[in-house]
């Protein structure tokens, strides 16, 4: 067995050197079993640090993904918006444009159709008025009043009437004088461009046409 002389095992004023003995196979086994414990232990460390390394790794690639896939998820809303807006707005400019295109035809046809069944109606008036003037000539006889009444302030009046009227308008016109006494001083006068049944009074500020034409055009126009 070897032995190892320690200075500091010296008592100090002893007369004999005492002499401490170590087992060096035992400090050797020590040693190695404390270097096997180190290492041990760097291993234990460096496999923790490499977990957690490969577990920060795993995190960072996750929520590397999760953003990622978030960011990707908030371009394809915005784009998704986007493309929803701009064919929103598409379809609201073809809708009003389309509704206004209806809107246009829509009054046109009623417009056509209005005017037709105006025109129409101005016919069948037509017909019916012509009817009752061959019958009798008391058609005649209102107009001639109305539109005396409303000259009645007017000076130098004169009826125009068709040739076939003539004598039927002198004696409406006498009857007349009992009502309106200037009446008795118009003036009658034929005109083959009357129509029959029909009459044009006439004054020195105007005039007013009574012929049943004539009257219809007017109603025409105001209905249309």
């Amino acid at each position: 067995m070897a032995t190892i002389l320690k200075g500091d095992r010296i008592s100090q004023g002893a007369t004999d050197t005492q002499f401490v003995a170590f087992n060096v196979e035992d400090v050797q086994e020590r040693a190695r079993a404390y270097l096997a414990e180190i290492q041990q232990q760097a291993a234990s460390i460096i496999n923790d640090a490499n977990r957690n390394a490969a577990s920060i790794a795993q995190e960072a690639h996750v929520k590397g993904l999760a953003s990622g896939k978030a960011e990707l998820e908030q371009q394809i809303e915005r784009r998704s918006q986007q493309l929803s807006d701009q064919r929103c707005k598409t379809a609201v400019a073809t809708c009003e444009a389309t509704v206004q295109k209806l809107a246009g035809e829509t009054t046109e046809w009623l417009t056509n159709w209005r005017n037709l069944t105006v025109q129409l109606a101005a016919k069948m008036a037509e017909k019916l008025v012509r009817r009752s003037m061959q019958d009798n000539d008391e058609v005649l006889r209102v107009w001639l009043e109305e539109s005396i009444v409303a000259l009645r302030d007017s000076r130098e009046l004169r009826v125009l009437v068709n040739p076939d009227d003539f004598a039927v308008a002198g004696r409406f016109l006498q009857n007349l004088t009992k009502m309106i006494p200037q009446a008795a001083q118009i003036e009658v006068i034929p005109d083959p461009e009357i129509t029959k049944g029909g009459c044009v009074v006439r004054s020195m500020h105007g005039s007013i046409d009574q012929q049943l034409e004539t009257q219809l055009e007017r109603l025409v126009q105001q209905l249309q």
